[in-house]
């Protein structure tokens, strides 16, 4: 057959965050920056998932192991997984 099979979508999930407020202050300064790039006003909630999406794409690593768990993302235990604070300490 010359019709692929058809992907059914994934299921949107809504979520809802507390940004500090440094954070804040660059994602409203981020959402200025892209009206004066792109001249069209826009919502600051409307780029979260805009920058996550972009960050996840352009994440060599984790596209690196994406391809590598062959789309089995299954979560580490707790006692072996780390979350990267040793790279920053030291």
């Amino acid at each position: 057959m010359k019709l692929a099979r058809i992907a059914k979508p994934l299921r949107s999930l809504q979520v809802r965050v507390t940004l500090a407020g440094d954070l804040n202050a660059a994602l409203e300064s981020y959402t200025r920056y892209y009206e004066h790039v792109h001249g069209d006003p826009v919502d600051s909630k409307a780029l979260i998932p805009e920058i996550l999406a972009a960050f996840l794409q352009t994440d060599r690593e984790f596209q690196s192991w994406s391809r590598s768990s062959g789309g089995s993302h299954h979560r580490r235990p707790a006692s072996s997984s780390t979350n990267g604070d040793a790279k920053s300490q030291g």
